[in-house]
């Protein structure tokens, strides 16, 4: 009769002080000599090192299940049934399901577990809710112990945040990593001049500047290019102003490696833990710019109020379109702010307001400048913020509520499963579909729209743009604009536009 040992050795085992007892080399003496003793012919030896008895995907531990299914060893030895598995679902699975019919004995020495007793069905079955009890302690204990470093400001990710390195004196403090912190720098002037994400990573895919993963890995180029949702990551990390975030996802459960995002509320976030690399002020800039930000048009150029522009008919956000009349100049097509309800739905919105891009532009930045000029000097605070546009925030928390909602039925997806309600093969198909499409609400949430290119402003130019400004820029209106409505012409023809400062 052949049989199979199997040895497993997890990193909470060595990390108990009982590693030689638990090694893989005493656990393969004990079972080849059980196996000489009962005069079992060794079919062969299965090894997983430094996995966890949760983990279904072991490498020897698949190939072992494999080698059952097809018939190749009749008798199967482990030391402990813990060995085997911890999941107290696969060992009723395997020892009282699939094992009996592929005709395979298990047994188990130590606890004296032996699938050939009948009798023994109740302990090998309390056997493994004992053990699935020790994993969900186990699981628990560890994040307490997170959540607690996380809340007293340690850092705790296995690899420094880019443009970081870990403290040589103190692995859970950062230190500014002088290369990498450049490149951080440049990405939030980049954003500030008016570039948007994917621009900003074209640019430095275009720099051959290594990505966070080949930096890390010391310059390789096998871990990508530069992305606009890698970008947009590092523009909105609080932590590279000094303050420390940590706790965006979490674990669905401790059987599984598939992770959620949590709300905003629910991040760590300790401040001043660590040396900043953008000043708050530019942070909090960024943060602004990002809330307003809105479509660009095909030459990847965006109207500086985009997304701050309403119809006062029916509230619906105004979106540009072109007339499709090119003037003999070549300037290109002629631009106008039109309702949104009212070219989808028609009758929604009976007014229909109407009103060229650059007609609109002109007005709110006279506006403006009577605006500061009344106000005199100005410069708005530091902590200063604008109220992204309703139509926007409508869209983000539609975003964020679709993903929020797949992401509950993917963890009940799991727990039906665990639960044996739901077969293998419906799983993985609803699990893909559940996953694609959070991937898809993801890439919709995280696209970062383009931004203009333009020259950074410095504090003296910032000082006299606020005082003084020349043309509507982006900043500007991001910074100092609200909302503008606009309503369609009365019987005189005359147009209002009602606007909502942001000071």
């Amino acid at each position: 009769m052949k049989a199979a040992i199997y040895c497993r050795l997890s990193k909470e085992d060595e990390k108990s002080g009982r590693q030689e007892s638990e090694s893989i080399h005493n656990q393969k003496t004990m079972l080849l000599r059980y196996a000489r003793e009962q005069g079992y012919e060794v079919y062969g030896v299965y090894c997983d090192e430094d996995y966890s008895g949760a983990d279904r995907d072991r490498p020897a531990f698949v190939q072992l299940l494999q080698d059952a299914r097809e018939g190749r060893f009749q008798v199967l030895l482990v030391k402990t049934q813990s060995r085997f598995t911890r999941d107290m679902e696969l060992a009723e699975k395997y020892l009282h399901g699939l094992f009996p019919q592929w005709g395979i004995r298990f047994i188990a020495l130590v606890d004296h577990v032996d699938t050939a007793d009948e009798a023994g069905k109740k302990s090998r079955q309390l056997n493994g809710l004992i053990n699935e009890w020790y994993l969900e302690d186990l699981s628990a204990n560890v994040r307490s112990v997170l959540t607690h470093k996380r809340r007293a400001g340690r850092y705790i990710a296995a690899f420094a945040l880019y443009g970081y390195k870990k403290d040589p004196a103190d692995s859970g403090h950062l230190v500014v990593d002088p290369p990498a912190a450049a490149v951080v720098r440049e990405i939030y002037a980049m954003y500030l001049a008016g570039s948007g994400a994917a621009r900003i990573a074209k640019a430095l895919n275009s720099r051959n500047i290594p990505t966070p993963t080949q930096y890390r890995q010391g310059g390789g180029t096998s871990a990508g290019v530069w992305s606009k949702a890698t970008v947009c990551r590092i523009l909105t990390n609080r932590s590279y102003m000094g303050d420390l975030e940590q706790g965006r996802c979490r674990r669905v459960s401790y059987k599984c490696k598939k992770t959620v995002w949590l709300p905003r509320e629910e991040w760590i976030v300790v401040p001043g833990t660590h040396q900043p690399i953008v000043e708050p002020a530019v942070f909090a800039q960024v943060q602004r710019m990002l809330a307003s930000r809105s479509r660009s048009g095909g030459r990847g150029q965006v109207n500086p109020l985009a997304g701050k522009v309403f119809c006062g008919v029916c509230g619906a956000g105004m979106e540009q379109t072109c007339s499709g009349y090119r003037p003999a100049d070549g300037s290109g097509p002629r631009r106008y702010f039109r309702c949104r309800m009212a070219q989808r739905a028609p009758g929604r919105c009976p007014g229909q307001p109407y009103v060229p891009a650059v007609q609109l532009q002109k007005l709110v930045l006279d506006c403006l400048c009577r605006q500061l000029e009344q106000a005199g000097p100005f410069l708005p605070p530091e902590d200063k913020k604008t109220a992204p546009g309703p139509g926007l925030e409508a869209e983000r928390k539609r975003l964020q509520g679709e993903m929020e909602r797949r992401q509950r039925a993917l963890e009940q997806l799991y727990l039906d499963r665990g639960g044996g309600s739901l077969d293998q093969g419906r799983f993985e198909t609803l699990r893909r579909d559940f996953l694609a499409q959070l991937e898809g609400l993801e890439k919709a949430r995280a696209a970062l729209e383009e931004q203009p290119e333009g020259p950074a402003l410095t504090a003296e130019d910032w000082q006299r743009e606020l005082n003084c400004p020349a043309a509507l820029r982006r900043e500007l209106v991001c910074l100092l604009v609200d909302r503008v409505t606009v309503f369609p012409p009365n019987e005189k023809g005359e147009r209002v536009v009602e606007i909502q400062w942001g000071f």
